[in-house]
């Protein structure tokens, strides 16, 4: 077991976080869905105050894209999954995450009316299980938002409610590790939107080096 897994992403989030009421805090993000889709790495993460002292280790993201059609068959397919749990409007953006942490898993979120980059997270299925009755819904937000730096490569970030993990920072492919230096635009930018934040805390443990992809 890895000292960092993405569970603390999704479901302390989910079951600790603000919920629905917060829309991103209305910040209109610089999202462009064309340039989000694909691989990142992740690079360090902003902690809340409830993170725990350990190591954060580095793993794989692909982001896609997908429909509404598709999201609500598999939600119908779920467990007590009522049928308004995803609007008929389908409207909007509706991506696939899939974490490639130890127990590589997929999350549905959907894009938020009117607040750019803000999706309310969905569904998440553990890729292991064939049994789509396994899936597990959700409520929280979170938000994407490309940092573009001058002289270096973009961050994405995706900005959480919870009281885990207020920010995950993602990198396309990371030759090196970052330093506090470097992440200072990013550190920076979610002080500004949220007030004082914990320092990041670099990712140390490659997840690469332990999956194939």
């Amino acid at each position: 077991m890895t000292p960092f897994l993405i569970l603390f992403v999704i479901t302390l989030v989910n079951s600790e976080g603000t919920g629905n009421d917060t829309k991103c805090d209305g910040f209109q993000a610089n999202f462009n869905l064309k340039d989000v889709i694909g691989e990142w790495q992740v690079v360090a993460i902003i902690p809340e105050k409830l993170f725990p002292e350990k190591q954060v280790t580095c793993y794989k993201v692909e982001i896609s894209e997908t429909d509404g059609a598709s999201l609500r068959w598999l939600i119908n397919k779920t467990i007590d999954s009522p049928k308004e749990f995803l609007p008929n409007d389908t409207n909007g953006i509706i991506v696939r995450q899939r974490y490639h942490t130890e127990n590589p898993f997929d999350v549905w979120s959907k894009s938020i009316q009117g607040v750019n980059g803000c999706f309310q997270q969905v569904l998440s299925l553990d890729i292991s299980k064939k049994d789509i009755h396994k899936a597990l819904r959700h409520d929280a937000m979170m938000q994407l938002h490309l940092l573009e730096v001058k002289g270096s490569e973009p961050f994405l970030m995706q900005m959480l409610w919870g009281r885990m993990i207020a920010l995950v920072i993602y990198r396309r492919k990371p030759v090196i590790e970052v330093t506090q230096d470097e992440l200072k635009p990013v550190f920076e930018l979610i002080t500004k939107l949220r007030g004082a934040q914990r320092l990041p805390k670099i990712c140390e443990n490659p997840l690469r080096d332990i999956l194939v992809f």
